[in-house]
């Protein structure tokens, strides 16, 4: 799968890791969305071109990593509308499972974004929403 990008992630018992050619950029053990939040509005290009890992990811997560422009992304388990939104962009990605939805142990931390992310018009409408969420 994501080479060791995700072992690397489990194993230091993180929520949100970022490489760049195999040099640490980012790592946050912080729960949820909020580390990928942070890192998309207040370090600007951190995530671009980068390899990120993140245990689980939706369609918000997914979202948030396309504005980033994310070289790659790795997740143990990934949601099909995450994993279409990434296939559409072109975005290399992988995960253990695709599913129809995230596991539950997931699905509170990823939810609210996930129902913003699929009434937004366009994921850059989504993005807008959230940057003002957090203003």
């Amino acid at each position: 799968m994501a080479g060791s990008i995700v072992d690397r992630l489990e194993q230091g018992k993180l929520r949100f890791l970022v490489e760049q050619q195999g040099t640490l950029l980012f790592a946050s053990d912080r729960p949820g969305l909020l580390p990928l939040r942070d890192a998309v509005f207040e370090h600007g290009r951190l995530l671009d071109g980068a390899d990120v890992a993140v245990p689980a990811c939706g369609l918000g997560c997914a979202y948030l990593m396309l504005f980033a422009k994310a070289g790659r992304v790795f997740a143990r388990v990934m949601s099909r509308e995450a994993h279409r939104a990434l296939a559409e962009e072109g975005i290399e990605h992988a995960a253990g499972q695709v599913l129809e939805r995230l596991p539950e142990e997931h699905r509170a931390a990823h939810e609210p974004l996930d129902v913003r992310a699929r009434a937004a018009v366009t994921p850059l409408a989504f993005v807008e929403d959230v940057r003002r969420l957090t203003e």
